[in-house]
C-alpha cells in the first residue's frame, strides 16, 4: 500500500502560450506598419478608435493612426483571449476553480471596457 498522494494532473499550456505569442506578434507588426507608414510619409490623419469602419478604411489607406489603433486593439484583446484559452485548457483537466477564476477575470475586463467606452 502506497502512502504517496496521487499525482496531480496539470493543464496543458500550449494553446495559451500560442495565443499570447500570436497577440504579441500581431500587435508588434501593427505598430511596425504604423511606424513605416509614418516614415513613408503617408497621410497621418486621425480618427476615433471606436469607429471601426473608419479604422478599416484607414488600414486600407495605410494611415498610421489606423495601424496603431489595430495594434492597440491587439494589445488589449490578447490577455482576454488568453484567459479564455486558459479556461478551456484547465477545463480539459477538470479544474473548475481555475476555469471559474479565468472567466471571472474576463468578465471584469469586459465590464471595465464597457464602462470606459460608455464614459
Amino acid at each position: 500500500m502506497s502512502t504517496l498522494p496521487p499525482a496531480r494532473v496539470t493543464a496543458p499550456r500550449r494553446y495559451t502560450s500560442a495565443t499570447i505569442t500570436i497577440g504579441v506578434v500581431v500587435s508588434a507588426a501593427c505598430f511596425l506598419m504604423a511606424g513605416l507608414a509614418e516614415v513613408a510619409g503617408m497621410e497621418t490623419g486621425s480618427g476615433d478608435m471606436t469607429d471601426l469602419v473608419a479604422v478599416l478604411d484607414g488600414l486600407l489607406a495605410m494611415n498610421p493612426w489606423a495601424w496603431a489603433s489595430l495594434g492597440t486593439f491587439a494589445v488589449v484583446l490578447t490577455p482576454a483571449i488568453g484567459l479564455l484559452v486558459t479556461a478551456y485548457e484547465y477545463a480539459t483537466v477538470s479544474d473548475r476553480r481555475t476555469v471559474l477564476l479565468a472567466i471571472a477575470v474576463v468578465a471584469i475586463l469586459v465590464l471595465s471596457a464597457v464602462v470606459a467606452v460608455l464614459r
